[in-house]
């Protein structure tokens, strides 16, 4: 198997879920670090466009959405499914709640200015990160949460945690990790990351421990390479084949040129050949002169497709 690769960032809430991923399935995996904010040169001519942090490089093949590369990664490596069949439905039910509505809670949260740590190193930063994120937030679905709703849904939520674990089970389904699991620590991770809500947290005993197996998972960092590097791992690569392609779209058919995009916030898109759409996920290809033929992946849920 090709090395894997991730673009991502150390204050990144998601790439804490996919480091975390990674490393719990005890997997070799290469480190990109790319810029907090745009431009990214490194990391546009991968993806067309998409802004979403992390992406995960295999070869000549990249991930978009962490829900998409928990789906690559499961079965590599060695340890439990993310997506076991006893409870995949309740596990994917809860992590895809907590990647959006427990999300934006979060944001507020961790962008209180008595919990900022040490996320920004000045003031000059703090300010480009504002205006990039005003320019990624534009064509937003969503509706960003005060801190008067944040808190309270944190606070029960944390409670209902509590009580899911109070058993003294390790995952919160069980003995065994799943998606679930990673989905709720990352979103932990960033909250209690500027450090201000450490109490909120040490209440809940059951909940600190199950946090605290959850955090090992994300200290390993990755074999550091360039974004350069990385590049030219795709250009010399192929693109790994397709297994049935099909369309299930009555009105975009394969090898159209579409733009494909997140539906609800960071809304743009990249573009390329349509090479796959089905239930589960998007397929383009798309080239760049420093990539050669890559094949984009992008999960269906919370993605739209449209035909250029």
């Amino acid at each position: 198997m090709a090395e894997l690769i991730l673009h991502h960032y150390p204050e990144s809430l998601f790439s804490e879920k996919a480091r975390a991923m990674l490393n719990a399935r005890g997997l070799a995996w290469r480190s990109v670090i790319i810029p907090m904010i745009m431009p990214r040169p490194d990391t546009i001519p991968l993806t067309g466009g998409y802004r979403r942090t992390p992406v995960l490089q295999v070869g000549a093949d990249v991930y978009c959405d962490t829900a998409l590369i928990a789906a690559r990664l499961d079965g590599e490596g060695s340890g439990a499914s993310f997506f076991p069949a006893a409870s995949r439905l309740a596990a994917q039910t809860l992590a895809r709640w907590v990647d959006t509505e427990l999300f934006w809670a979060a944001v507020t949260l961790r962008f209180q200015p008595s919990n900022m740590g040490s996320f920004f190193s000045s003031g000059e930063a703090a300010a480009a990160f504002a205006a990039d994120r005003a320019n990624f937030s534009q064509g937003s679905t969503v509706r960003r949460l005060p801190i008067e709703e944040s808190l309270p849904r944190y606070q029960v939520f944390l409670a209902e945690l509590e009580s899911q674990l109070s058993d003294g089970r390790a995952y919160l389904f069980g003995a065994e990790w799943t998606i679930a699991d990673f989905s709720v620590y990352h979103v932990l991770w960033f909250i209690h990351a500027g450090g201000a809500m450490a109490d909120d947290l040490a209440r809940h005993p059951a909940a600190t421990a199950w946090f605290g197996r959850m955090g090992a998972f994300g200290v390993a960092r990755g074999v550091e390479m360039s974004g350069a590097q990385a590049l030219q791992v795709a250009a010399d690569a192929t693109p790994a084949p397709i297994v049935n392609p099909a369309s299930d779209l009555a009105d975009v058919p394969l090898g159209a040129a579409v733009d494909v995009g997140p539906t609800d916030y960071g809304v743009m898109p990249s573009r390329g050949e349509l090479l796959h759409c089905d239930t589960a996920s998007i397929i383009i290809a798309r080239e760049h002169e420093r990539t050669g033929l890559v094949h984009v992946h992008f999960p269906r849920h919370g993605f739209g497709v449209t035909r250029v």
